[in-house]
C-alpha cells in the first residue's frame, strides 16, 4: 500500500505569492540550472506538510507559510494542509476535520495509514508515547543539511526518544514490532529493575536483623520478660490505687479548709457584733430613762428589754457553735494533713522501688519495640520474596514472548542484511570501508564520499526489506534532498542518480532532488523531470498565487 503525493503547494499568505509541484507517481527528478532556486524547501515541505518537523532556512521560518498535499492511499484521494500547527484533511473531496494540533492529527494519521508507533520515551519514568508523525516517514528522507551526517537525522525534535528506540521504529514497519512488543519490554525492564531493587531490600533487612537480634538475644538472656510484664503490670495499678487516694484526700482536705475560713470568719463577725450592737444582762434588767426636757426618770418597757435578751442568747449560742466547729475542723484538717502526707510518702517510697526497676523496665520496653520491629522487617522480607517469585513468573512468560519477536527481528535482519550487501557493491562500496554487519536504522560509519552512498544504500535495503517482510503495510514516497555531497564524484553521483530513478525492486514513489542528472534522467523511461526557473532565493510567484487563489481562500477558511 503505497502513499503516492501527486502535488505539493507552498503558499505565501502575507505576499500572496506561491507555488505548485505536481510529481509523478513514480520516478521524479527536481531539478535547476543553479543553486537556491527553492529545491531543499520544496522537498522539505512534503513531509513537513505531513506533521514533521524539519529544519526551515530562516527565511522560509519568517514567512505565514500554508502548505497542502494531495495524496493518493488505498483508493483514496487525499489533501492536507498546513498552518503552523494546524492541520486541514480532506478525503475524496470532501471535509474532514481540523486538526489543532500535530498530536491530534496524528491520531487520525494513525487510521489512515493503519500504522502506529509507540515508543518508550526518555523521561525518568519511560513512559510509553505515540511517536509523532516524522517517525512514519523516518526511513524514506534525507534532507540535504542534516541526512547525510553520521548519527543525524533529517528530521527535527526528536530528541524524546533515544537512538535505540529510534531504531526500534523501524522494525515496526517491517512488521516485525508493535505496540504489544513495546509494552511488553517495557514491562521486562521495569521487572528487572524492581527485582533489584527488592532483592537489595531483602539484603539490607537481613543486616539489619542480624544486629538486632544479637542485642535481643543478650537482653533476653538478663530477663525475665513474662514475670517482668506481671511486676509491670502490678505496680501500675498500685500507682493507679494511690494516685486515686490521694486525690479523694487532698479534695477533703481543700473543702475542711475552705469550712474551716467560711467558719472562722462567721466566729469573728459573732464576736464582733455581741461586743458593738447588744447590751449586757445589766444594763437590761434595771435600766430606767430619763426625760431630756421634764427631768422625769422612766422605766425601760418589759418588750425591749426581752427583745436584747433574746438577741443576746442567740448571738452566745451561734457564736459557741461556730467555736465548736472550728476545732472540730481544726482537727478534721490535721487528721486529713497527715493522710496526705502519708499516702504521699507511701507514693514515694514506691517510686523509689520503682526506681530499682527503671533500667530493667526501659530495657523491656526497647525489647517489645526490637521485637515488633523484627516482625516488620521479616514481613517485609517476606512480601519482597513473593513479589520477586510474581516477577520472575511475569518475565519467565514476557520471555517467551520477547523470544518470538527476536526471532523475527532475527530473520529481518538477515533479508535486510543481503540486501544492503548487494546494494554496497552495486553502489562502488569497498566492504572494507564499512561494517559488516548492521540493523535497519543503525548508521554506518564510512568515511568522505562513500557515506553519502552508504546512506543511499541503506534507504533502499530497508524499503527492498520491507517489501518482503511486510508487503501489506503502508509505504511512503522515497525524497532524497542533493545526494552530491561530500565530493562526490561524476561516475559516483551519476551511479547514485541512476541507481535511484531505475530502481524496480519496489513500487515506492521516488522524489531526488539534484543539480546534476538531468541528461542521464532524460534517458530513463518514467521519470518526470522537474525543472525550476525561478530567480534564486524567490521560490513562490504572484500569478500562481491568482491561479490557485480560490482553492488557497477554500483552504484557508477551514482554519
Amino acid at each position: 500500500m503505497n502513499l503516492v503525493v501527486s502535488s505539493i503547494t507552498m503558499v505565501d499568505l502575507t505576499n500572496k505569492e506561491a507555488k505548485r509541484i505536481s510529481f509523478s507517481p513514480k520516478k521524479n527528478l527536481l531539478t535547476s540550472t543553479r543553486n537556491h532556486l527553492g529545491k531543499s524547501v520544496i522537498m522539505k515541505s512534503i513531509y513537513y506538510t505531513l506533521g514533521a518537523e524539519v529544519y526551515y532556512p530562516s527565511p522560509i521560518k519568517r514567512l505565514n507559510l500554508l502548505t497542502y498535499i494531495d495524496f493518493s492511499l488505498d483508493a483514496h484521494l487525499y489533501r492536507v494542509a498546513r498552518l503552523k500547527n494546524t492541520f486541514v484533511l480532506y478525503c475524496d473531496g470532501v471535509f474532514d476535520g481540523c486538526y489543532q494540533s500535530v498530536g491530534d492529527f496524528e491520531e487520525r494519521l494513525c487510521e489512515i495509514f493503519d500504522l502506529e508507533i509507540d515508543l518508550v520515551s526518555k523521561d525518568r519514568d519511560g513512559t510509553i508515547i505515540k511517536c509523532p508523525p516524522a517517525f512514519y516517514y523516518m526511513p524514506y528522507y534525507v534532507d540535504q543539511e542534516n541526512g547525510w551526517a553520521v548519527n543525524s537525522s533529517s528530521f527535527d525534535k526528536m530528541g524524546q526518544f533515544d537512538l535505540p528506540q529510534r531504531k526500534n521504529s523501524y522494525f515496526f514497519h517491517l512488521g516485525v514490532l508493535d505496540n504489544s512488543y513495546v509494552e511488553i519490554s517495557k514491562r521486562h525492564k521495569t521487572n528487572k529493575k524492581r527485582i533489584d531493587e527488592l532483592a537489595k531490600e531483602i539484603d539490607k533487612y537481613r543486616t539489619v536483623i542480624e544486629t538486632l537480634q544479637a542485642g535481643l538475644n543478650a537482653i533476653q538472656m538478663a530477663f525475665d520478660t513474662a514475670s517482668l510484664e506481671r511486676a509491670i503490670s502490678s505496680r501500675q495499678q498500685e500507682i493507679k490505687r494511690i494516685l486515686e487516694e490521694l486525690t479523694q484526700t487532698r479534695s477533703a482536705l481543700l473543702k475542711a479548709e475552705d469550712d474551716l475560713i467560711q467558719l472562722t470568719h462567721e466566729k469573728e463577725l459573732l464576736s464582733k457584733y455581741i461586743k458593738e450592737k447588744v447590751p449586757n444582762e445589766d444594763f437590761v434588767s434595771g435600766e430606767t430613762i430619763e426625760c431630756p426636757r421634764c427631768g422625769m426618770v422612766f422605766e425601760q418597757l418589759l418588750t425591749q428589754r426581752l427583745e436584747k435578751i433574746y438577741l443576746r442568747e442567740s448571738l452566745l449560742e451561734d457564736y459557741t457553735v461556730a467555736a465548736e466547729g472550728q476545732k472540730r475542723l481544726e482537727k478534721q484538717i490535721i487528721k486529713l494533713k497527715r493522710k496526705f502526707e502519708a499516702k504521699q510518702q507511701g507514693l514515694k517510697d514506691f517510686e523509689k522501688e520503682l526506681a530499682a526497676d527503671r533500667e530493667s523496665y526501659n530495657t523491656y520496653v526497647k525489647s517489645k519495640a526490637t521485637n515488633q520491629l523484627l516482625k516488620e522487617y521479616w514481613d517485609q522480607i517476606s512480601y519482597n520474596s513473593s513479589e520477586i517469585d510474581r516477577l520472575c513468573k511475569d518475565s519467565a512468560e514476557i520471555n517467551q514472548r520477547l523470544s518470538a519477536y527476536t526471532q523475527e527481528r532475527e530473520q529481518a535482519n538477515t533479508v535486510y542484511q543481503g540486501n544492503l550487501t548487494r546494494l554496497l557493491a552495486g553502489l562502488d562500496i569497498p566492504s572494507d570501508q564499512v561494517e559488516t554487519e548492521s540493523e535497519p536504522g543503525t548508521h554506518l560509519s564510512a568515511s568522505g564520499a562513500y557515506g553519502p552512498r552508504c546512506k543511499i544504500a541503506q534507504m533502499l535495503a530497508f524499503v527492498e526489506t520491507q517489501h518482503s517482510t511486510a508487503p501489506d503495510l503502508i509505504t511512503f514516497p522515497m525524497v532524497i534532498d542533493s545526494p552530491n555531497v561530500l565530493e562526490q564524484d561524476d561516475e559516483h553521483l551519476e551511479s547514485i542518480i541512476r541507481t535511484l530513478l531505475t530502481w524496480d525492486k519496489t513500487s515506492n514513489q521516488i522524489i531526488v532532488a539534484s543539480i546534476q542528472g538531468r541528461n542521464m534522467a532524460s534517458t530513463i523511461d518514467d521519470v518526470k523531470i522537474i525543472t525550476l526557473d525561478n530567480p534564486q532565493n524567490h521560490l513562490f510567484d504572484s500569478a500562481e498565487y491568482a491561479e490557485y487563489e480560490a482553492e488557497i481562500a477554500e483552504i484557508f477558511t477551514q482554519f
